[in-house]
Order: C-alpha cells, then sequence, then structure tokens
C-alpha cells in the first residue's frame, strides 16, 4: 500500500526514524527524512532515502512540506532524552510543540495528505501498577510528558480541522540498533562490551515494558498503511515487563556469562516509576499486530552487533 508513495518522516536520522525510513523505502515509498542530526546521524539514513537537515523550528519547515506534497506524514523529531528535557525545559517546549506547530502549518496546505501519524509517549501517563490502556487517565511526570501530550492536542485539532485521518502512537520502552541516547540496555551492553561482568547501575526495581526498534517501524507503519479515519490513539509496547535486575539476567543468559550488579547511588533518579506497561490489545485488536522480536533474542542481536555500528 506504500508503494510509490511520498512520505515525510521527521526525526528520520534518529534512533527509531532511521530504522522507519529504511522499512519505508525497502516497500517501495519516496521517503522524506528530516532531521537536524541534534541527536542522529545522517550516516544512518539509506543512500535511497533523500534527506534535508532542518530544525523543525525554522521558517522554511512549511515550505518544505509542501513542495515534498507527502501522502503521509510521521512525526518522530523530539528532544526526548528526559535528564536533558529538565534541564533544558524552554528548548524542549520549543522543539516539541512549536515544532510540531510548524510541522502542522505545512501539513495543512498539502490538498491530498492521507494520513499522519504522531510518535508520544508512555510518558504521558501518571505512575500505576497495572497496564496501561489508552483510555488510562493522563499524567505526566515530566516536561517530555507534558510536551507529547499537548502534541497529542495538537494533532486531535488538526485532523478535526482537516478531516485527515491522525493516528497517535504512544511508545514505550524502545531498544535496539543505533540507539543514540544513554537509556537502561545502552548503559548495560556499553559496560558489558569492554568486559564488565561487574556492572553500576541506579535504580534495580523498576519495571518498564521494553519492545525491539524494528516492532516499532512495524508499528508506525501499520498505522500509517491502515489507519483510515478520525483520530485514533494506540499503545505501542509488548504488554509485558521487565525490572532492571531482570534486564541484566537477561543480557546474561543472551551472552551466555554471569553478570553481577551494584547499585550506583549517584546513578539512582528520584524520578523513577515502579512500573510502566502497554496494554495493546487496541493495536491487536484494530490491526492483528503483534510485537515479533522476543527479549533476550533482541538483547542477543545487540551484543553480535559491531560497536561501530551501535551508537551508544
Amino acid at each position: 500500500m506504500l508503494s510509490e508513495k511520498n512520505i515525510l518522516v521527521t526525526g528520520g536520522a534518529g534512533f527509531i526514524g532511521s530504522h522507519l525510513v529504511r522499512q519505508l523505502s525497502d516497500a517501495g515509498a519516496d521517503v522524506l527524512a528530516v532531521d537536524n542530526c541534534f541527536a542522529g546521524s545522517e550516516a544512518l539514513v539509506p543512500d535511497s532515502v533523500r534527506f534535508e537537515d532542518i530544525d523543525l523550528r525554522d521558517e522554511d519547515v512549511p515550505a518544505l512540506v509542501q513542495e515534498f506534497d507527502p501522502d503521509g506524514i510521521v512525526h518522530l523529531a523530539a528532544l526526548h532524552y528526559i535528564p536533558y528535557c529538565n534541564d533544558n525545559p524552554e528548548e524542549t517546549f520549543q522543539v516539541n510543540v512549536m515544532g510540531t506547530r510548524n510541522l502542522l502549518a505545512g501539513a495543512r496546505a498539502v490538498s491530498d495528505l492521507e494520513t499522519v501519524v504522531f510518535a508520544s509517549s508512555a510518558a504521558v501517563y501518571p505512575p500505576r501498577e497495572k497496564a496501561n490502556s489508552e483510555t488510562s487517565e493522563t499524567g505526566p511526570m515530566d516536561i517530555y510528558g507534558e510536551t507529547k501530550l499537548i502534541g497529542e492536542e495538537l494533532m486531535r485539532l488538526f485532523q478535526r480541522e482537516t478531516v485527515t485521518p491522525t493516528a497517535t502512537a504512544r511508545l514505550f520502552n524502545v531498544y535496539g540498533p543505533n540507539e543514540t541516547n544513554e537509556h537502561l540496555i545502552p548503559a548495560v551492553l556499553k559496560q558489558v562490551r569492554r568486559g564488565d561482568r561487574e556492572i553500576e547501575l541506579g535504580n534495580l526495581t523498576p519495571k518498564r515494558d521494553f519492545i525491539h526498534v524494528s516492532d516499532v517501524a512495524g508499528a508506525l507503519t501499520t498505522l500509517l498503511s491502515e489507519f483510515e479515519e478520525g483520530y485514533g490513539t494506540y499503545n505501542v509496547g509488548t504488554g509485558s515487563e521487565h525490572s532492571v535486575r531482570e534486564v541484566v539476567e537477561k543480557t546474561s543468559a543472551a551472552l551466555g556469562e554471569e553478570i553481577a550488579i551494584t547499585q550506583d547511588d549517584e546513578r539512582v533518579r528520584e524520578s523513577d516509576r515502579p512500573h510502566l506497561k502497554a496494554d495493546i490489545s487496541r493495536m491487536q485488536a484494530e490491526f492483528d499486530w503483534q510485537p515479533s522480536v522476543e527479549f533476550v533474542s533482541g538483547l542477543r542481536d545487540l551484543l553480535q552487533q559491531d560497536e561501530e555500528v551501535l551508537v551508544t
């Protein structure tokens, strides 16, 4: 369904974006990747994909969107590393909210735009022990989550004004090749790769729903090609969660060697929530979508990656 379609991907040189643009290009789409390479790298963009180095806040963005005349847009670009966002709240608001407004200003002028997909985050949910469904009450704990919730409202208003089918994907904890921020799994693997078998981490008990980046790209592609009407919100996760300690145990299983853990008090973040798990029944029911990468298998593949390929 995406063959010969014009698809614009913001954040296309980033962690998720680089995997998504490759999937879309392989499916026969004509892809434009837009990124200012704050966290990403043009080197991650396939040669078959057109690339534009531009900040979403740039005044030329609306004209760029109109010139490309996309059939679909996937909006991934954002400041999302939470420690950085907390230290730079004004910049985070400007990029994540005003950048989104700027992008949508261009999208409004595209007369035959078929679908918009917005990458939101599980960070819009408050701490809760049960799995989060799309109807669960929202309550962000940080500036990043707040900006994503505002972004969702901007998308809802855009759909109401233009009647363009618009889907929001609330992404849970994504891992895989080409990770561009020092999240938990890259931190673990970085220490393991250099030969450490006793690694230092922060909080060991928080549980997260870890989903492989290829499954996330697949979910975004599914929404882009199959979401057809109105506005919809969808969780993208696995429906299971693993504690930090369990992540190390799974890494040990993938490696085939014993790994010990030391808790580093300086890495403990007060904002860590005990649980964060997705209810993915809506994606399953409406699109017959399922994550396919088993956790230990995904970790084993990462451990086998050449260090020069993995950006950490």
